[in-house]
């Protein structure tokens, strides 16, 4: 009994020295892990957020557009006190809603081109806005 299991054990040695790639243990490499583009998305909901305040702003700039409509005389060119006072809140209203759409269109243009840009032809990107306080002056700059 002792003979049969020695040839049996010489013949498996022999087969497994003979064929080592039956034995090799399996291995996939898996690829890195994409860059989740956190940028895009920031900038993204900063764009929707800019979109949505430029609709609000522009939809109420509109109502108060109604209200001078009401209170003033196109042919005498005077209006009342309501008149005025929803002329000049028409005014802030449309400067907000033209700044929000601005930045809204800027956002989302920037995310969607960090989103869909590949990863690997991506380089820095740099964004600041300065304001001068004395002034009613807005800078905006990009370096991509």
């Amino acid at each position: 009994m002792a003979l049969g299991l020695a040839a049996i054990v010489a013949l498996s040695s022999r087969y497994a020295a003979a064929d080592p790639i039956a034995f090799a243990p399996v291995t996939t490499a898996t690829p890195p892990p994409e860059p989740v583009p956190l940028l895009a998305y920031v900038l993204g909901a900063i764009g929707l957020s800019g979109i949505s305040v430029g609709a609000t702003t522009g939809f109420l700039a509109l109502n108060q557009k109604s209200i001078v409509e009401d209170h003033c005389s196109p042919t005498l060119r005077r209006c009342d006190e309501t008149g005025r006072q929803a002329t000049l809140t028409g005014r802030t209203l449309r400067d907000v809603s033209t700044a929000g759409w601005i930045v809204g269109g800027i956002g989302i243009g920037l995310g969607a081109y960090l989103w869909l840009s590949p990863a690997t032809s991506r380089s820095a990107v740099a964004v600041a806005v300065s304001a001068d306080g004395a002034s009613r002056e807005a800078v905006f700059v990009a370096h991509f």
